[in-house]
């Protein structure tokens, strides 16, 4: 019996959990600029931190590790 590491298989989701992954990905650039516009012009410590869990979701998205 093989043993299984790291988790989670990818294959296992559902396909409406990647659809819906692929569509999220789609809305975080544009989430991203509004974000760093914001953050210039308001500087916030909820909008830097808004911003900085966008930019690791784009990087998470970018080199597919969720």
């Amino acid at each position: 019996m093989k043993k299984r590491f790291g988790g989670l298989n990818r294959y296992q989701l559902p396909p409406s959990l990647y659809k819906f992954r692929d569509i999220l990905a789609q809305f975080v650039p544009p989430f991203i600029f509004f974000q760093v516009i914001r953050t210039i012009l308001f500087p916030t410590s909820v909008d830097v931190l808004i911003l900085i869990i966008l930019v690791a979701l784009e990087v998470c998205f970018y080199f597919e590790w969720i």
